[in-house]
C-alpha cells in the first residue's frame, strides 16, 4: 500500500503558473537526461494504477528508487518496484561479427563463434535475437527474433572470408534493422578488431542513429597483435557514447557479465507503480534514483491522472484551490499596484526640474529651438551631435557651445569647412551673450539665455 503525504499548496501566483501549465501541458511523457537514465510514466489499462519505467546507462549501479507526485513524497514499497522486464516488455538484440580477413581465421571461426553461443545459452523468453556478419556490408544470417534453432545452426556459417572492413557502414545498417523492430529495449553487439575502413560514414554518424534508435552498444575487440591496440578505441568509444559496455577479450576468458547475463548491458532499470486515487488532472511526476556512490539522478515527468471525484468533492476541490487563491492574489495585486502609483507619485514629486541653460532657435521659417540642458553641446551634421542639422553647409562636426562653471557661454569652431560666424564676425572661439545671432555655414541660429 502506498503512502501519499501532502503539503500545504504554494501562494497564488506559483499556483496560477501551475494552473496554466496543467493547461498547456502535453500529455505524452517527456524524457529528461536521457544521457544517463531516462524514464516514461503512463496509466494501465483500468486507469488504477501510474507505471513508470525507467532505464539507466550499464555504468550506473542503482541503489533503490523514490517517488514524488508535484514535489511531494510519496512512499513505495518493494512490490511496487518490478525489475525489467516487467509483463508485456521486450528485448531486441543483434549480434554481428567482423569476418573481414581471412587471416583473422581462428579468432572468427573459432573465438567469437564460442563467445556468441555462450550469449545465445543465456537467452531469455523475452529476448528476440538476430546474427549476423560484416565485411563490406552486413549479411543477415539469423533475423531478429529467430528461433534458438536457427541461431545455433548459423554458426558455422561464420568465417573469415571477406576482404573490406566497412564497420561504420555495416553497424548503421543493423541499428537500422533494431530501429524497425517492435521491442521495448533495443541492443546491438559487434565482435571486431576495430579497424575501419570506410570513406563515406564515420563514427558520429554510428553514435547519432544509434542515439535516435534508442539503441545501446556493447563491444567486444579481439586484436591479432598487440600494437593493433589504438584501434579498438573505436569500439570503446562506440560503446561509451552510446551507454553500452565494451570488452577487450583478446586473450581473456570471457567476463562473467557476459556469460552469466550477457545482454544486461541493454536491460538495465526496471517499472515503479504507484495508485492514481490520490491525483486527478495533469501532474508531475518524478522518479529519484539512487546510485551506490551516493549520488542521486532525478528523472522528470507528466502524466494526466484520471478525476473520479464526485461533483461535491469537485466543488469543494476547485472552491479551496482556486477562488480562495485568488481572492489573495486580486488583494496582492491591488496592494501592489497602490504601491506602485504611490512610489512613482513620491519619486514625481521629489524629481529635480530639469536644467535648461539656454535656447538656440533656428532664424528660418521653421524656427526650430533648442534646449542647452548639458554643460557642453555638439552642433554639426553627424546624427551624434546633440544638435543635428541637415543643411549641406554644415560640417559632421562643426561646432561646440560650452558653459563656464561661473556661469557664462562661449563657442568653438571644430574646423569646420564653412566656419563659425557670431554677429557677423568670423570666430575659432568666442564668448556668447544673450542674442547673439550664430552663424555655422548658411544657418543662422539665435542664443538666447535662459
Amino acid at each position: 500500500m502506498i503512502k501519499i503525504t501532502r503539503k500545504p499548496s504554494l501562494w497564488l501566483f506559483s499556483y496560477l503558473g501551475l494552473g496554466l501549465a496543467i493547461v498547456a501541458a502535453p500529455i505524452s511523457a517527456v524524457e529528461l537526461d536521457s544521457r544517463s537514465a531516462s524514464v516514461s510514466c503512463a496509466l494501465d489499462k483500468a486507469g488504477a494504477k501510474v507505471l513508470c519505467d525507467y532505464r539507466n546507462a550499464a555504468s550506473l549501479s542503482i541503489k533503490d528508487v523514490s517517488l514524488k507526485v508535484d514535489g511531494q513524497a510519496a512512499q513505495i514499497t518493494d512490490k511496487s518496484v518490478t525489475t525489467y522486464p516487467a509483463p508485456g516488455q521486450s528485448t531486441a538484440i543483434m549480434i554481428m561479427v567482423d569476418t573481414s580477413d581471412p587471416a583473422r581465421k581462428n579468432t572468427v571461426n573459432v573465438k567469437n563463434v564460442r563467445a556468441i553461443a555462450a550469449m545465445l545459452a543465456m537467452q531469455r523468453p523475452h529476448q528476440k535475437i538476430g546474427i549476423g556478419n560484416f565485411d563490406s556490408d552486413l549479411h543477415v544470417l539469423a533475423p531478429i527474433g529467430a528461433d534458438t534453432d536457427l541461431l545455433k545452426n548459423v554458426l558455422p556459417k561464420i568465417v573469415a572470408a571477406g576482404q573490406a572492413t566497412e564497420f561504420y557502414k555495416s553497424s548503421l545498417a543493423a541499428i537500422n534493422l533494431l530501429k524497425n523492430t517492435d521491442a521495448t529495449r533495443k541492443g546491438l553487439i559487434i565482435l571486431s578488431d576495430g579497424k575501419v575502413e570506410d570513406s563515406a560514414y564515420t563514427r558520429a554518424d554510428v553514435i547519432k542513429a544509434a542515439k535516435e534508435a534508442a539503441v545501446t552498444i556493447m563491444t567486444l575487440g579481439y586484436l591479432e597483435r598487440s600494437s593493433d591496440s589504438p584501434f579498438l578505441q573505436t569500439m570503446t568509444r562506440l560503446a561509451e557514447e552510446t551507454y553500452g559496455l565494451h570488452f577487450d577479450a583478446t586473450d581473456q576468458v570471457l567476463p562473467f557479465e557476459i556469460t552469466s547475463n550477457p545482454f544486461a548491458f541493454v536491460e538495465r532499470g526496471a517499472r515503479v507503480a504507484f495508485s492514481t486515487e490520490s491525483y486527478w488532472g495533469i501532474r508531475s511526476v518524478t522518479l529519484i534514483l539512487r546510485t551506490n556512490d551516493g549520488k542521486s539522478l532525478e528523472l522528470k515527468t507528466n502524466i494526466r491522472f484520471p478525476d473520479r471525484r464526485t461533483r461535491l468533492q469537485w466543488v469543494i476541490d476547485f472552491g479551496r484551490e482556486y477562488w480562495l487563491k485568488l481572492l489573495g492574489g486580486s488583494l496582492l495585486i491591488v496592494i501592489s499596484t497602490a504601491g506602485l502609483l504611490l512610489y512613482r507619485r513620491r519619486a514625481k514629486r521629489q524629481a529635480p526640474e530639469p536644467v535648461q541653460y539656454a535656447t538656440l532657435s533656428e532664424m528660418d521659417g521653421s524656427r526650430t529651438q533648442y534646449v542647452m540642458n548639458k554643460t557642453a553641446i555638439t552642433i554639426g551634421r553627424s546624427k551624434d551631435s546633440d544638435i543635428h542639422l541637415e543643411n549641406d553647409s554644415i560640417s559632421s562636426h562643426h561646432a561646440e557651445i560650452h558653459r563656464r562653471r561661473e556661469g557664462g557661454f562661449y563657442i568653438v569652431d571644430l574646423a569646420s569647412t564653412n566656419g563659425v560666424h557670431v554677429n557677423e564676425s568670423k570666430v575659432t572661439q568666442c564668448e556668447l551673450q544673450n542674442g547673439d545671432l550664430l552663424e555655422l555655414g548658411e544657418v543662422r541660429i539665435r542664443f538666447s539665455l535662459n
